[in-house]
């Protein structure tokens, strides 16, 4: 069963008083695990305040949206994919743990190179020493690449307590070939500190917690060939600065704080933390669900019918619990709501490729 990572809020709180804490590979998620996130559009936050014992306070954060993030198994990823990331005879170094969607992937001017860009994903690979990042998928003009790292990124060495700092050089180069006569490079260095410790409040509750500061330099480019020979052409990728709080047993952080670097200063484009459902409503749908659900709303029995690349069906309730899972092996699915609580539901439908999701009410 899909392991839901989130807790109860009541009982959650630590004491006022903060302990120093180390994280460890045990405080980062697994294969088959997820979490509840919600976006914030309040970006006016100074992140200049750290410290040691110092109190983070965010607790009036407006909520924007949720999502729920999956942290996928491997096994479940497609043919090409696990021949890259989970094929320990040949590419033992790219083995992963886990993928999950990339959130906030972009690659300024790919388009006016006539790159076409959709799915993004990230292969993760931990150990007790190291979280590593060791390769990227996407769907390059519809055709699936995975991007395995050259030289890999180590976004977080562990075990990991105040006053560590590292730094990370890795290197992507891909030959896009059929998905587009090309060749993709990128250069990426990170430079981390684990810069503060203390507690932090967000309207999730309040966490002892370590705060990790990440500067990312990205040089981007594209190698273009229109048939009368080839070029090579930059992809102004803005660097970044990213801010994670950590907290133990969460598997995520409890808040990110993403920033692109402009002009030298530095503009919040992206906040975030773990958190419970507040309403599912605000849970953003797929465009193109895997399906339909009839009748909706609905107080007895619920049928789904399902495209053919859906494997399996999750359904979770308000808390963000998950009330239903079960595998898909036929084209159609009956589901008895008769005793369930009255109220918003998500369905998500799950492929080899493809995760949809869309909203059951329950009347």
């Amino acid at each position: 069963m899909k392991k839901l990572l989130l807790v109860s809020f009541f009982g959650m709180t630590s004491a006022i008083a903060s302990n120093q804490i180390t994280i460890d590979q045990n405080d980062f998620p697994g294969a088959d695990d997820t979490a509840l996130v919600s976006i914030s559009d309040d970006t006016n936050l100074d992140l200049t305040q750290t410290g040691t014992n110092f109190t983070w306070d965010y607790s009036d954060l407006h909520i924007a949206s949720q999502r729920i993030d999956t942290f996928f198994n491997v096994s479940d990823a497609s043919f090409l994919y696990q021949t890259q990331f989970n094929n320990a005879f040949t590419e033992p170094d790219y083995v992963s743990d886990f993928y999950s969607n990339l959130i906030g992937f972009d690659l300024p001017g790919a388009s006016g190179a006539g790159i076409d860009i959709s799915k993004p994903v990230t292969f993760v690979r931990i150990t007790g020493t190291s979280y590593e990042n060791v390769g990227l998928g996407l769907e390059l003009n519809g055709f699936e690449v995975p991007m395995a790292a050259d030289t890999i990124d180590v976004e977080y060495e562990l075990p990991m307590g105040f006053g560590d700092s590292w730094s990370s050089d890795s290197y992507i180069y891909v030959d896009l070939n059929p998905a587009f006569n090309g060749i993709f490079q990128r250069l990426q260095y990170r430079t981390s500190e684990v810069d503060g410790w203390g507690s932090i409040t967000t309207r999730f509750g309040t966490f002892d917690v370590i705060r990790v500061r990440s500067e990312i330099e990205y040089i981007d480019s594209a190698y273009v060939d229109f048939g009368a020979g080839g070029t090579w052409l930059p992809l102004p990728t803005p660097n970044e600065v990213v801010y994670t709080w950590w907290s133990e047993g969460n598997k995520v952080p409890v808040m990110k704080v993403v920033a692109q670097v402009i002009g030298g200063n530095e503009t919040i484009t992206r906040v975030e933390f773990k958190d419970q459902s507040r309403n599912l409503a605000g849970i953003e749908e797929s465009e193109n669900f895997a399906g339909q659900i009839y009748p909706n709303p609905a107080n007895g029995i619920v049928n789904l019918t399902f495209d053919s690349s859906v494997d399996q069906v999750i359904i979770y309730n308000i808390a963000g619990e998950v009330v239903y899972q079960n595998s898909v092996t036929e084209s159609t699915m009956n589901i008895d709501v008769q005793s369930w609580t009255s109220g918003v539901y998500l369905v998500k439908l799950i492929g080899d490729e493809s995760v949809s999701s869309a909203k059951l009410i329950v009347e």
